[in-house]
């Protein structure tokens, strides 16, 4: 009789996703906690939420603790539809989120993301952008 598949263990992911308005024409989509594919759809209409107009995008990673490719590839979503619909876009991770922002560093997407020390230097960032 074969064996049971065995599992290493069972987590539950848990994250938050909160929108806030960023000011001056600018939506702040904020992630607390561990983030995976069980969250996604959560953080998925928390991006769709903030494209419904022509506001810029913030994604603050500063309170999240974990993220898998999942979220990587929805953040990365975000910033294609930003780009196409002429949006500011913007990713805030600072040094308390080290473990996502060594995902960032070793995907190549800290390079590749305009990612920011801080939601603030974020903010600054779009307001200093033109369109």
């Amino acid at each position: 009789m074969p064996a049971e598949p065995r599992y290493a263990r069972a987590v539950d992911v848990v994250g938050e996703v909160q929108n806030e308005s960023g000011g001056d024409g600018v939506e702040v989509v904020v992630l607390r906690g561990e983030h995976d594919l069980g969250t996604v759809p959560m953080v998925r209409e928390a991006f769709e939420a903030a494209a419904g107009g022509d506001q810029a995008l913030v994604v603050d990673l500063s309170p999240t603790t974990f993220v898998d490719s999942s979220i990587l590839g929805a953040v990365l979503e975000a910033r294609r539809l930003a780009t196409e619909e002429n949006r500011g876009f913007a990713v805030a991770c600072d040094g308390a989120a080290e473990p996502v922002r060594r995902v960032l560093e070793v995907t190549g997407l800290a390079e590749e993301l305009p990612v920011h020390p801080t939601r603030e230097a974020a903010l600054s960032a779009l307001a200093a952008t033109p369109g």
